[in-house]
């Protein structure tokens, strides 16, 4: 079995209500995708470039998904990795988007509110993502192989 026919077979629980999700096969243009939804709280999980193939708005996923900064904001843990997630806005919605993996969290109502937000015509606060990029940039300077070995040496 193939690695990406098992992480789409694989079970995750929900982060908010602690049950299994189930999987729900979604049409999109291309090769359909599986997206996990609790019973629950009716809440989502996207994998990785999911949200970009649901919206159709690459400009709205990318608002949402890309340079997402590195301090986190939000409680929640990741569902595929455990790792730390952290919330996004777009206007009045906020989303939660695992600083590792790159999976986004939509609570009920959230993908509707997404797409009339597309529909809208998305503008973004180009500001907050600036400094969210700068934020990442620095991050990633600093952990670098080069920025360690020199501070080894200075030691």
């Amino acid at each position: 079995m193939t690695t990406k026919k098992m992480e789409a077979e694989r079970k995750y629980e929900c982060h908010r209500c602690w049950v299994e999700m189930n999987k729900e096969e979604v049409e999109t243009f291309g090769p359909n995708i599986v997206i996990d939804v609790c019973p629950k709280c009716q809440g989502i999980w996207l994998d990785k470039d999911e949200l970009g193939k649901l919206l159709k708005d690459r400009k709205l996923t990318n608002y949402l998904t890309k340079h997402i900064g590195t301090k986190s904001r939000s409680p929640m843990v990741c569902p595929k990795c455990g790792n730390t997630m952290d919330i996004e806005k777009a206007d009045d919605i906020e989303v939660d988007v695992c600083l590792t993996c790159g999976g986004v969290w939509l609570d009920q109502g959230e993908l509707d509110a997404l797409k009339s937000k597309s529909e809208e015509g998305f503008k973004g606060d180009e500001l907050a993502k600036q400094e969210e990029l700068e934020e990442e940039q620095r991050y990633k300077r600093r952990n670098s192989p080069l920025h360690r070995f020199l501070g080894k040496l200075s030691r």
